[in-house]
């Protein structure tokens, strides 16, 4: 290095020391004890290497070291550049709650760093406007103190002071307020009430009427389309501003994805209210790092780049290429594609090309605002798949996956070696298969003691069977039960298999005398993903179907988790049983002599009852008596051992018409006859609830001797006619 950059960069150099944490290299000579040489009291200063980019354009070098570090959202103006970011605190212990962190807006001057100063603004809309002229004036104070500082090593400051800028007291505000009457006054305070909770407003809202409106129609398209491709996950959910979204992440198993980010299920993204203006941002969640903020930076890139594609391309892309994005945080612009799935492919295809591109020019550097770093090509001998496993592997289905032999899925896991016990000789028996078993921090999972409820093929009565253990090719375990009600013999046989992200058949059960029909909370032993430990069984982790079961492991101490969504049993192949159990004989049907139609003998009268139409059947035994009386006389006839007492009859048989049916008080619902003689007391009319018969009728009831309309009228035609053939006519 020269003379000259070395005196113009040292005080740029000292500026960035904070951030690089890497301070000045001493190094000293020490003699051996040996020697008697006096030991060197002045140390050997290593100038810190400053890169072009930092010596040419100091100022666009610190506005990079702010947007790999934020990710904001730039606009260059004329006067100044200003830089839209959202600062969350690092200390674990923050008092104050900024679950979306702080809104700043930092405004770096053109002349920045010879003459002007930066400035910033806090934008929180559920903050205090005293709160925020403190951080305001906070900031102001770090930049007199630390004139050499970068952009950077001031925000880490600002966020290492913000809880002693937010406990120092509120800075008054002076407010002109209208002199007005009281009433007006009360419905200003609460009008400034509400609006002070007022939803966070874009900065950089310099648009025309004509792009929000297109921006809005896109965006509500595009966001109906998530809501339609996701919204049937449980993970998938919309807050109540419509700007943050949480979006499921089936992220793949693969060698090529980091270790930290193989455990990533969900992602927070980030649609802004003027979309697609403004870029969307997607923040990983349950995982941290730099990997995690390397493809959280290459997505916003990406979205930028490609600003034609939808945002349901964007997550497919993300999904797909997570080990890409994570290597390489700059992808390359591709061409709009209007698909989804063509987009998918233009951007592997591109990362590809970059990829390649990079591989034939080893040693080049690739970022010049970091010259020391430079990038190798891999070595070919590293790569342990061919071309032709990976479109095998691209092309298969699910189905395939799941019929591929146990050989070569213990070749491809990895972790704990699958016992012999796990394969199958024979696939015969009832398949228990789980379709979309979720496993995370899990490598294998097994059933180590199976709770299932079959059904008696003889008498279909319901039996639940607890702790079935899985029994292997050399032991050959059964368990045998017999039926409550028929005492048939059950035999059940299990046969254990191994669960993974690409299988998720549990085993196989070989029944006899009995059917499947549902599973009962069973224990489970999962494999570590990390250790590659087994959890101990017993006691294991007792899991039931819809349940989502959590466990750390004993070893490393890692979560595990897995959830049983559904469970389908599968006939594989009928199981051979030796003796197959005759059916149980029926009993004969009860001959009462009767046939429907034609009435019961004495019309269903008894010595007893004479006024009753109608024979009963009692549940108590199931017999037909013509009464209660009749069914103690005929159950104490069949002997001691049947004698109970009877209980309320549910149905009954006509007198008349000889039909069984439920019981009813007063007539028949087949015939319509009174089941029932019914006594008149009285030889009145009483509005058509006493007497019908006119010979039973008192002689002072009127009803008994009025005529009916029809017979008055045909008395007056005969009267007409008589009268008629009275008359004289004149010739």
């Amino acid at each position: 290095m020269q003379p000259s950059q070395t005196s113009s960069s040292a005080e740029v150099g000292d500026a960035f020391q904070a951030l690089d944490h890497t301070g000045d290299s001493a190094q000293s000579s020490v003699p051996p004890p040996s020697q008697t040489r006096e030991r060197s009291t002045v140390s050997k200063v290593v100038t810190k290497p400053v890169s072009t980019q930092e010596l040419e354009d100091p100022r666009e070098y610190q506005i990079g070291q702010v947007v790999r570090r934020f990710s904001p959202f730039r606009a260059d103006f004329e006067e100044a550049t200003t830089l839209k970011l959202r600062l969350s605190p690092t200390d674990p212990d923050f008092p104050f709650e900024l679950e979306s962190g702080l809104h700043c807006v930092l405004t770096v001057p053109l002349d920045y760093p010879l003459n002007g100063k930066p400035t910033l603004s806090v934008q929180n809309p559920e903050m205090v406007r005293g709160f925020q002229i403190n951080v305001e004036k906070g900031f102001d104070s770090l930049v007199s103190q630390y004139p050499g500082k970068s952009l950077l090593a001031l925000l880490n400051e600002l966020d290492r002071n913000l809880e002693r800028f937010l406990t120092s007291a509120k800075a008054p505000i002076v407010k002109i307020v209208a002199n007005v009457r009281k009433d007006e006054q009360t419905q200003q305070a609460v009008a400034e009430k509400a609006t002070d909770y007022a939803p966070f407003v874009p900065v950089f809202s310099r648009y025309s009427d004509a792009q929000l409106r297109e921006a809005r129609i896109r965006r509500d398209a595009e966001i109906r389309q998530l809501e339609a491709r996701l919204g049937r996950s449980e993970i998938f959910s919309k807050a109540d501003d419509g700007v943050a979204f949480n979006v499921p992440l089936q992220v793949p198993a693969s060698a090529n994805i980091p270790a930290s980010l193989r455990s990533v299920r969900e992602a927070a993204l980030i649609i802004p209210e003027v979309y697609p203006l403004e870029p969307p941002s997607i923040i990983l969640k349950g995982v941290e790092g730099r990997d995690a903020e390397t493809i959280e930076v290459a997505f916003e890139k990406r979205v930028v780049q490609n600003s034609s594609f939808t945002l349901m391309a964007h997550i497919n892309y993300l999904i797909q290429n997570l080990g890409k994005m994570a290597v390489d945080p700059n992808p390359k612009p591709t061409t709009p594609i209007v698909t989804d799935d063509e987009a998918d492919e233009a951007g592997e295809s591109a990362s590809k090309q970059t990829q390649t591109k990079n591989q034939n020019r080893p040693g080049e550097v690739q970022d010049p605002s970091r010259p020391h770093l430079k990038y190798i090509a891999r070595p070919p001998e590293w790569d342990t798949r061919g071309q032709d496993e990976e479109e095998s592997e691209t092309d298969s289905s699910d189905y395939d996956t799941e019929e591929e032999s146990d050989s070569d899925v213990a070749s491809t896991i990895g972790g704990a070696s699958l016992p012999i016990s796990s394969v199958s000789a024979v696939e015969k028996g009832i398949m228990i298969s789980f379709p979309g078993l979720d496993l995370l921090g899990i490598g294998v999972l097994q059933i180590t003691s199976l709770s299932i409820s079959v059904k008696c093929d003889r008498c279909k009565e319901q039996t639940d069977i607890k702790n079935i253990k899985p029994s292997d090719a050399a032991s050959n375990v059964h368990r045998t039960e017999v039926c409550s009600k028929c005492s048939a013999t059950f035999s059940i046989t299990y046969r254990s298999e191994m669960m993974h992200v690409n299988s998720s058949k549990a085993g196989y059960v070989e029944l006899e005398n009995c059917s499947i029909t549902d599973m009962l909370p069973s224990s489970f032993q999962p494999t570590c993903s990390e250790c590659s430990a087994l959890f101990p069984s017993p006691p294991g982790v007792t899991a039931v179907r819809g349940d989502t079961s959590l466990t750390i492991c004993r070893s490393c101490h890692a979560k595990m988790t897995f959830r049983i969504p559904e469970i389908k049993f599968l006939r594989v192949s009928t199981a051979a049983s030796t003796n197959a159990l005759p059916l149980r004989t029926r009993k004969p049907k009860e001959n009462l002599g009767i046939t429907s139609g034609t009435p019961l003998p004495n019309n269903g009268k008894c010595p007893h009852y004479s006024k009753s139409y109608r024979w009963f059947r009692f549940s108590c035994c199931n017999r037909v008596y013509p009464c209660d009386k009749c069914h103690d006389l005929g159950v104490a006839a069949l002997g001691k051992d049947q004698a109970h007492p009877n209980e309320h009859a549910e149905r009954m048989i006509c007198g008349w018409c000889s039909r069984e049916q439920r019981y009813h008080p007063d007539t028949c619902r087949m015939c319509g006859r009174s089941v029932i003689r019914k006594i008149v007391t009285t030889g009145f009319w009483e509005g058509g609830k006493g007497t019908r018969e006119k010979g039973l009728m008192r002689r002072k009831e009127g009803h008994k001797y009025k005529t009916s309309g029809k017979e008055r009228k045909e008395k007056a035609k005969k009267k007409v006619a008589r009268e008629k053939g009275k008359m004289w006519w004149p010739e």
